[in-house]
């Protein structure tokens, strides 16, 4: 983090957890000989890489990285059951390709979030790390795409790289709202249905993001999260939905998928004046958060258990097509004039 110490900052008491993870080790914050003894015992190094980016009136500029670590310390508590490693983390590099706009939102070229992150895996090796997991909550495929390439800048060192929100996002895609009926039981029916529908296009800030935040990191979170109003419909771009319709046609259904999704991004950002956030986060509470955290960790630790086993690799991007067609990121969302934002948690 800028303003304080990683170590610091992750051990806030706000970053609940349901499993007592031991204490976080900053281990650039070790002499070199104690953080090459550390990184001998084969404990993974969790290295974030989130952007500074707005999250609507109501979440703070650092919310994918207070998400991302405190589903790293659950995580970390699950695997050290059967293990004795001490919990790693190599701080934050604070860059995000393709933020969200807003005041205080930090934009990392593709190409420089790219260079960066294969450095601080290749430093990481360097140093004597056997396997890095590569924490973001920020979901933008273009983002993963640099995360990647951290990840396969471990593999051809030798070592295993492991990017495990990218099997969240590719479930995303697909997801049954319904399968999350838990999660918002306590709804009234008329909102349950509402979210539940919501919930495969809830990318940013909404009720799923802001439940997830009041259960990990409560005190960032405005308490007029309550006043926001119901983001408004949004209308597929159609440009993308129709290149959705040709590669279904065409029987290109995984291509259609992903097309339609991204009709619905694109929709989303070309809302004026623009929210910032998805769905209703108005509604978002911290036992709905601990229920995703749940699943979201379900996922995360069979992943890297199959990593580690040798039984599967990381899971790859989503949209890898958008790599072409941004042309390297360089073509892609201008940003949004303040003026045509809401900057306030006003309902």
């Amino acid at each position: 983090m800028a303003s304080r110490r990683f170590g610091t900052h992750f051990g806030d008491r706000s970053l609940r957890s349901p499993l007592r993870a031991p204490r976080l080790i900053a281990i650039f914050d070790q002499p070199i000989d104690e953080a090459r003894r550390l990184l001998a015992t084969g404990a993974p190094v969790y290295l974030f890489v989130n952007p500074v980016e707005y999250h609507g009136p109501h979440l703070s500029l650092h919310n994918d990285a207070l998400v991302s670590r405190g589903l790293a310390a659950d995580l970390h508590a699950r695997l050290v059951r059967s293990r004795d490693w001490p919990f790693l983390g190599a701080a934050d590099l604070e860059i995000g390709v393709d933020p969200c706009p807003g005041p205080g939102t930090r934009r990392t070229p593709l190409a420089t979030a790219r260079a960066l992150v294969r450095e601080a895996c290749r430093a990481l090796v360097e140093l004597g790390a056997r396997t890095v997991v590569l924490m973001t909550f920020h979901g933008s495929p273009l983002h993963s795409f640099a995360i990647e390439d951290g990840v396969d800048e471990l593999r051809s060192l030798g070592a295993q790289g492991i990017a495990p929100l990218n099997a969240v996002l590719t479930e995303q895609l697909t997801v049954d709202g319904s399968a999350f009926a838990p999660a918002v039981a306590h709804l009234a029916a008329s909102d349950r249905e509402a979210v539940l529908a919501g919930l495969p296009h809830d990318f940013h800030a909404g009720f799923f993001e802001t439940s997830l935040t009041l259960h990990y990191a409560p005190s960032s979170v405005s308490p007029r999260f309550r006043e926001l109003a119901p983001c408004p419909e949004v209308t597929p771009d159609r440009a993308l939905a129709a290149a959705a319709t040709v590669a279904r046609s065409l029987g290109r259904t995984q291509l259609a998928i992903e097309l339609e999704f991204a009709s619905v991004g694109a929709g989303w950002r070309a809302l004026r004046p623009f929210p910032g956030y998805a769905s209703r986060p108005h509604l978002a509470n911290a036992e709905s958060g601990r229920l995703f955290a749940a699943t979201i960790l379900d996922r995360y630790q069979r992943i890297v258990e199959d990593v580690l086993a040798g039984r599967a690799g990381s899971p790859p991007p989503i949209m890898q097509w958008l790599a072409a067609v941004s042309l390297g990121g360089r073509v892609g969302n201008l940003p949004i004039p303040s003026t045509q934002q809401v900057t306030r948690p006003l309902g």
